[in-house]
């Protein structure tokens, strides 16, 4: 048929290359002429969804087809669904794959090809095959299990070991959903009195936007992971329309890897997404995931309680065990103490009967000693002053003699002094014709003191002259 079209084509632009020249609208209406001659029935086409331009004011829908390899455009082409025929599609594909039609999404499309003058080449849809979508979706989401459990990420965020009591909740959803309003009721308003923190990551629960969303949440809590103790995913209604974004590889990834449990209400009971596989656990609705918590506070409240009573029977035993033990241990004390004092009293009536006699033994030789001291004493004094009285009398002599030696040795010694003393008396000296010479008072040893004309005193034995001073001989 692509030939037939090619030679078709050529043969027209001859045609109108036999023209000097031609206007667009020839152009334009020749390429209508052959597409319209070529393509004369509708096909089945796959392409992706790029983007789905649907105007809920007129109902239309002018989708955006897209074929991709490896993220490279190989072709696109802009296509129509017109009000009613979208509305009757839209329906069916919704029943039976429990999605909407959505960007994203690869599709198996009837259209017919059309060329318009001013509108161009486009596609005109007149039916889309939702099993043929929905094969695509069970696909992808089996490869992305696949992926999962080759790189080992399927049970890593179920092998968590999570808090004894999740009561810092970090809650992913809606915030005008009506099951984050109910799960916020429930663990709220429990009747036991849990105290729970929460606090809402608001995020797109279905569409192609969920899973970058959800994504960008799950990095935001990871960054203040330490003040959670578990993440919870939930949305409210819905049954399984949206969900096809659940199964994503990057968003199950996202679930799997995350460092604390993730748990999944997000209200569907069949046909579980990938995430929910991943989660650490998955309640079908948000009100099931706020009664599991509160389970958990009952599980840690239960094992409180039996460690309570454990703790008491224990105590009471060991008090029992304790009395009886002390209870031993006082008849014990008692009967040794008792066996104690009776050898102790024997013990103390031999010492004292030993004691006594040996008392009295003592006391009868110390008074024959003391007998024969006061015997002793009474001669004894008049020996000692005979004694000491003749001692004192060799002392007197002996004392008499020292003293009269003493007393002539010294008189001898005075006379010596004496006479010395006498021969050195200065007249004595004077009166062997020596003089002592002063000057202005002072006895003159050296001639080098004095100076010519100097007034000098003279002083023999008998008187005293002045003199004056000549000549000095230095030598």
């Amino acid at each position: 048929m692509c030939s037939i079209f090619v030679v078709y084509l050529c043969l027209q632009f001859a045609a109108l290359m036999s023209e000097k020249f031609f206007s667009l609208l020839q152009l334009t209406k020749s390429i209508e002429s052959v597409i319209k001659k070529t393509y004369i029935r509708s096909y089945w086409v796959k392409a992706e969804i790029a983007k789905l331009n649907y105007y809920p004011k007129s109902g239309h829908c002018y989708p955006d087809l897209v074929e991709k390899e490896n993220g490279v455009v190989l072709a696109q082409i802009r296509a129509t669904i017109w009000a009613g025929q979208f509305k009757q599609i839209s329906s069916k594909f919704l029943s039976v794959t429990k999605q909407p039609i959505s960007d994203g999404m690869t599709v198996l499309i009837r259209t017919t090809v059309s060329f318009h003058p001013v509108h161009g080449l486009g596609l005109h849809i007149i039916d889309i095959d939702p099993s043929f979508t929905l094969g695509e979706m069970a696909k992808e989401k089996l490869v992305s299990i696949e992926k999962l459990k080759n790189q080992n990420l399927f049970y890593l965020n179920k092998k968590l070991l999570p808090a004894l009591l999740m009561k810092r909740v970090a809650v992913i959803s809606v915030e005008t959903s009506k099951g984050y309003h109910d799960f916020i009721k429930i663990i709220d308003n429990n009747e036991w009195g849990y105290s729970f923190f929460h606090m809402l990551f608001p995020a797109l629960l279905q569409g192609e936007g969920a899973i970058i969303s959800i994504t960008e949440q799950l990095n935001r809590i990871k960054k203040v992971k330490a003040h959670f103790d578990v993440v919870v995913i939930i949305r409210g209604g819905g049954g399984d329309v949206g969900l096809s974004s659940f199964d994503s590889f990057k968003l199950a990834k996202a679930v799997a890897t995350f460092p604390i449990p993730v748990i999944t209400g997000i209200g569907h009971a069949t046909n579980q997404t990938v995430v929910e596989m991943v989660a650490f656990q998955n309640k079908i609705t948000p009100t099931e995931v706020g009664y599991y918590l509160i389970q958990k506070f009952h599980n840690y409240s239960v094992r409180i309680q039996n460690a309570q009573a454990s703790l008491m029977e224990k105590s009471k035993q060991i008090t029992n065990n304790e009395k009886l033990k002390l209870v031993n241990i006082s008849i014990s004390l008692k009967a040794s103490v008792q066996e104690l004092i009776n050898i102790n009293n024997t013990k103390l009536s031999t010492v004292t009967h030993v004691f006594s006699r040996v008392a009295t033994n003592f006391i009868v030789v110390k008074k024959v000693s003391f007998s024969t001291l006061v015997s002793s004493l009474s001669h004894k004094p008049n020996q000692l002053l005979k004694v000491h009285e003749n001692a004192i009398l060799q002392y007197q002599k002996s004392l008499e003699t020292s003293v009269k030696t003493n007393l002539f040795a010294n008189n001898v010694r005075l006379s010596s002094l004496s006479e010395k003393l006498h021969l050195l008396d200065p007249k004595n000296i004077l009166k062997r014709g020596y003089s002592l010479t002063t000057h202005k008072g002072k006895i003159i040893i050296d001639a080098n003191k004095l100076k010519t004309g100097d007034i000098i005193e003279n002083q023999v034995y008998k008187g005293s002259f002045t003199s004056k001073v000549q000549s000095v001989n230095k030598k």
